[in-house]
This record gives C-alpha cells, structure tokens and sequence, in this order.
C-alpha cells in the first residue's frame, strides 16, 4: 500500500505510544488488514487487537481499535463511510487522524448504540484522556512533533503480476481470492466492502473506461468529480441482462 512520507510519518509516530498502553493480549499492527465480515476486507493504518484474532496475513474480526490517517484520496471517506463501516462490524474504538491545514486533528470515536459517536476532536495546544480500549493521553502537540513540510506523491500500492481465478458474474459479488491481483496497480489502497472493490486514488474518466474494460457488466462509480482525489467503486449489474459495458456513469457526491 503506497502513501506519502508524511502518512508513514503519522502513522510510525502513533506505534510505540499505542503498544507501550497495550496490556493482556493485546496487539498492535500497522497497514494491517482486517476481515471483517463476509465480502468484507478492509486495510487500517493501525490496528489493535486481541492476539486470538492473529491470522497469517490478517486480523480475523472486528479489532479493538482501529485508525485511519487521512490523505487527499482517503479522507472524505474516513471521516464519513469508513466510520460507518467498522459500526456496523463493531468495532469499539475508532480514531481518524486528520492533517489539517493548522496542524494535526485526532477525531475519536467510540461504538454507541450500533454507530459512532465522536467524542472528542483534539488538535494543537489539547488533550484528551481515554480509558478505551486502554488509558492513553491522546496529545497532537506530543505525539506528531516531527511533521515535515513534505509530503511527497501518492505511490501505487503493490499488487502481484499474477491474475486472480476467474471473474464472479457481473450481478455476483467478489470473494477475496477473486479480488486480490486486479486492476487497477496504480491504487493508494485497495479494499472490499459487502463484496464491492474500492479503491483509492484519483480517478478521471479515462480510469471508468479502463474499469468498466477490466469489470465487464459492473457499474463503475465515481465517489467524487473526475480528476479528484477520492474513490472509485466497481459494484454488481442491476440485473442478469445486464452484461454490457456501462456508460461513464456521473460521480456520486454522497460516496461510501
């Protein structure tokens, strides 16, 4: 999964304070991917974990805590859609750090009610202390000091020369066996939500075309205007007619 040296920096600053609170069983993973349910495969920044959940490659079930930090592609998507997604799996604790343009925001959210309730926003100059899923002073002023002014391009996230097995049918959803080595290799990250691709990175219309080459019979949906960053989904045909290639569909403004 590729990203800009400031999202690896954000990210590797958060490790040792999150494993140093860790107790019992606990685990902490970075770019790590989680399965969350069936058709569900999502790749966190950070997770936290109980080790039982350890897999070769993997995190079985919801994680204790999970983290995303936002890039251009990423953000609308984890302040909004991702939160929603791990609600619906159950994940208890779920924080979104936010560069913005007067530093670093962490957005903490915790699991109420069946969804997400942000409970605090903590930014330069404050703090915040939490007691889950383990006590931790949340500190932006401490915890990202080093933050350089560059940021670097968005990298293709890496994805293996081999094809997968055969396509599902287009009104069928994708299982991870089926998913994993497709287009596109130019992705910030890849995932798969109730059996749909997504991916992240900045799409224009020529991207569509090449989609809806690559996914025949599938709608290819734009979460953001051509040639913005953000996400693209490749989701079933409405029907089993449907088989031929889609139009250059409009963006979806809602997303997720």
């Amino acid at each position: 999964m590729g990203h800009t040296l400031l999202h690896q920096i954000l990210v590797a600053d958060l490790v040792a304070p999150l494993m140093i609170a860790e107790y019992g069983d606990m685990r902490t993973r970075t770019s790590a991917a989680a399965h969350l349910g069936d058709g569900t495969w999502i790749r966190a920044d950070l997770l936290v974990y109980c080790e039982a959940q350890e897999r070769e490659g993997f995190v079985e079930g919801a994680p204790l805590l999970a983290v995303e930090v936002t890039s251009e592609a990423s953000r609308v998507r984890d302040l909004g859609a991702k939160r929603d997604l791990y609600a619906r799996y159950g994940v208890p604790c779920y924080w979104v750090v936010d560069l913005a343009p007067d530093g670093v925001r962490v957005h903490v959210h915790t699991l109420r009610g069946g969804r997400h309730v942000e409970q605090a926003v903590v930014g330069r100059g404050e703090s915040v202390r939490l007691t889950e899923p383990f006590k931790i002073e949340i500190r932006p002023d401490r915890l990202f000091s080093g933050i350089p002014p560059w940021r670097g391009p968005v990298e293709g996230a890496y994805m293996v020369y081999e094809n997968g097995p055969d396509l599902p049918a287009p009104q069928e959803a994708f299982e991870i066996d089926s998913f994993l080595r497709r287009w596109p290799t130019g992705a910030e990250k890849v995932e798969l939500e109730n059996g749909h691709p997504v991916f992240y990175g900045r799409w224009d219309q020529r991207d569509v075309e090449i989609a809806q080459r690559a996914y025949p019979g599938r709608v290819v949906r734009l979460d953001q205007r051509p040639g913005a960053p953000g996400t693209m989904r490749i989701l079933p045909a409405a029907s089993v007619t449907e088989t031929m290639p889609q139009r250059i569909v409009d963006f979806d403004p809602v997303g997720g």
